[in-house]
């Protein structure tokens, strides 16, 4: 990440608007805007074919994307059903239960006023801090959406993304975006509190991918496949911040160092991994955890020591 930002970069803000066909109603989507018909959603729909966490709208990767969250009767966008990420364009048609809605996306001057009142310094927006990082990743996912049926597919890898937001941002975690079949989110303090809240998301993923199972074991044995998440977990110093589109995201080594972790729970076989830094940091966690051994990793001139969770802490 540059050093510092041209005030121009800034000058744009992306506005997500949703209007819905039937009454005329507008609303300006959130950082994440729930759609159901629980209390808790910004989109809020009474009817009962809508499923109280019927979908999600994330602002990420410069746009905003439309995620089904396991819904009965599905989200469709423009006729199509959604069995993953679709980013939304200018123009698209969204219906959830035959609530149609028009997603416009917009440019506007607004900038944030903690940028405004700063003039061209904006790298006041840039911390370069240490964050406990978190990345999961569905196993096979290829070789699932090759045997499932898309309805299936749809309504299994849905239920993965809200159960995901749920435990993630339950433990205090910020899921920083949604990357097909994978997640990365953190923690923007580094201490024993959060460290024990990432062990314990670790676990809670992992029992989310076996309610999953058991709630649809017929259509997973007919399919002769299994589901099940690899999970990583790093701390280091990253640059985090941005001003563009009001997105806050991560930047550095770090957050490629545990996109490597998580890929090793392949080869070693292991469902959770942790780093030496995580254990490093919090001593502690070593009594939950099993050596795995040092490992070369691509891009890094230094080994480094990778440890398997086996335990965790009172929750």
């Amino acid at each position: 990440m540059s050093s510092h930002w041209g005030s121009d970069l800034i000058s744009v803000v992306l506005k997500g608007i949703l209007k819905n066909r039937e009454t005329g109603e507008i609303g300006e989507l959130q950082t994440v805007s729930m759609v159901g018909r629980s209390a808790e959603c910004q989109i809020l729909m009474s009817d009962p074919r809508v499923s109280r966490r019927h979908a999600m709208i994330r602002k990420q990767d410069g746009g905003f994307y439309l995620f089904d969250l396991g819904s009965f009767n599905g989200s469709y966008l423009n006729g199509a059903r959604v069995t993953a990420a679709r980013k939304l364009e200018s123009g698209d048609l969204l219906n959830f239960a035959d609530h149609e809605y028009l997603f416009t996306q917009e440019e506007t001057d607004d900038m944030p006023k903690e940028v405004a009142d700063i003039g061209d310094s904006t790298i006041a927006l840039i911390r370069h801090t240490p964050v406990v990082i978190l990345v999961s990743d569905i196993k096979g996912f290829t070789s699932l959406s090759e045997k499932l049926p898309s309805d299936e597919l749809a309504q299994i890898i849905g239920g993965w993304y809200g159960d995901c937001e749920q435990i993630l941002t339950g433990r205090g975690a910020t899921v920083d975006k949604f990357i097909g079949d994978c997640v990365l989110a953190y923690w923007t303090e580094v201490s024993p509190h959060t460290q024990k809240a990432a062990l314990l998301a670790t676990r809670d993923l992992s029992k989310a991918c076996e309610k999953i199972y058991e709630t649809r074991t017929s259509v997973f044995e007919s399919a002769g496949a299994g589901f099940a998440a690899g999970v990583a977990v790093h701390v280091g110093k990253v640059a985090y911040g941005g001003m563009i589109q009001r997105e806050f995201t991560l930047v550095g080594d770090p957050v490629n160092l545990t996109f490597r972790l998580e890929s090793m729970t392949r080869k070693l076989d292991r469902s959770i991994l942790v780093s030496g830094d995580f254990v490093n940091e919090w001593p502690e966690a070593r009594q939950f955890c099993e050596k795995c051994g040092t490992y070369d990793v691509k891009g890094r001139n230094q080994k480094v020591e990778v440890l398997a969770v086996t335990s965790y802490p009172d929750d």
